[in-house]
């Protein structure tokens, strides 16, 4: 069964194409969690609420706390044991933060130039994707692309 998601009346109007570029419009984590936050918050990834670590800024956009500021949410020995700057960079890798928008809503159509160079990507950062999950305490990958 597909998920089912509700948005604010012209939410998805702001929201970029499959592949653009991220403006930060926040509906990704809106509707559901990703594996980071599942792990960091113990929630499955479809609960029917926005994922805790999604914060809104001043200007209206939205971003990953655990990717800006992890401190909140990690314990204080994963912090002096890795620092909240390396903490910060893995959670960037493991969601994808600047590869672009890979939400799809409503049957939006799937940009494949896009998605096969994410899991471009995903194979040439593996050993990075590998560690940064580590530093975040999720389990290994299975050998696959990581998203």
């Amino acid at each position: 069964m597909t998920p089912i998601f509700l948005a604010r009346r012209h939410a998805l109007d702001n929201k970029p194409a499959h592949g653009a570029p991220c403006n930060r419009c926040g509906l990704c984590c809106l509707a559901t969690a990703c594996e980071l936050g599942q792990h960091v918050f113990r929630r499955p990834a479809w609960n029917g609420s926005p994922c805790p670590g999604l914060i809104q800024t001043t200007d209206g956009s939205h971003l990953c706390q655990l990717a800006a500021d992890p401190t909140p949410h990690v314990r204080k020995s994963r912090v002096l044991r890795f620092g909240i700057t390396r903490l910060r960079n893995a959670a960037r890798l493991i969601i994808g933060a600047d590869d672009g928008c890979d939400a799809r809503f409503n049957g939006e159509p799937r940009n494949l130039a896009f998605h096969t160079e994410l899991e471009r990507k995903d194979i040439e950062r593996a050993a990075a994707i590998r560690e940064a999950r580590r530093v975040w305490g999720l389990p290994p990958l299975a050998d696959r692309a990581s998203r």
